[in-house]
């Protein structure tokens, strides 16, 4: 994975987010990361998974295993403190943070990995601090007969996979759906017209069918 990461690095803002999908994904997850994170005015958020830093501007740090990716964000953020390692190197940074969020990452790794992940960024938080995280929904996969190659987006959970997996040493904050609307599928010139009622849908209980749920939860004390 990482490699894969490596090669596309130079490209990747082009070809992912400097477009209407893109756009549309981008300004989802800033909405949901600023109403969560509104009351952290002067704390640590570290991106985790930071890549070329496209969300390194709501964070105070960064973190990824590329280092052609991190790179390119130190270069885009010289104030930001981004560090490269995986996310096992957490606690050698000698922080603990008041959120962290994790976006693009879980869908790429095995349930184990995503428990050993829980596990790091529990211990690199404070108490209460928060931790913002988003998967593909196993639902809409379910019902759209999505199968995935291999291992890049290959990970798909459900409401309830997450709540076991969550449920011992974190509490439930909120979980917001996005991506309701095949936007892949829509013409260019109107996918940001659908944009606030994918807000509106990612509320209800057809979250569960988004493409992606994105989950907050705080540490337990």
């Amino acid at each position: 994975m990482v490699d894969y990461y490596d090669q596309l690095a130079e490209r990747y803002d082009h070809e992912r987010f400097e477009n209407s999908y893109g756009s549309y994904l981008d300004a989802q997850e800033r909405r949901l990361l600023r109403r969560w994170f509104a009351p952290i005015t002067t704390g640590r958020i570290l991106d985790l998974a930071c890549g070329t830093g496209r969300l390194l501007d709501m964070a105070t740090h960064g973190l990824d295993a590329s280092d052609a990716m991190v790179r390119i964000a130190r270069q885009k953020h010289p104030g930001k403190q981004v560090y490269r390692g995986p996310a096992g190197e957490l606690a050698e940074l000698g922080i603990r943070f008041d959120a962290i969020f994790c976006l693009h990452l879980f869908m790429h790794l095995s349930l184990t990995e995503i428990e050993t992940v829980l596990r790091f960024c529990h211990d690199g938080l404070r108490p209460g601090g928060l931790f913002v995280f988003d998967v593909p929904s196993a639902l809409r996969r379910t019902l759209t007969r999505f199968r995935p190659a291999g291992w890049h987006a290959g990970t798909a959970l459900t409401h309830g996979e997450i709540v076991t997996l969550t449920a011992h040493h974190w509490r439930w904050r909120a979980s917001r759906g996005i991506l309701f609307f095949p936007i892949h599928r829509v013409p260019k010139g109107v996918r940001s017209l659908l944009r606030r009622c994918d807000d509106l849908i990612g509320v209800t209980p057809l979250k569960h069918v988004s493409s992606y749920v994105l989950f907050c939860l705080e540490k337990r004390l």
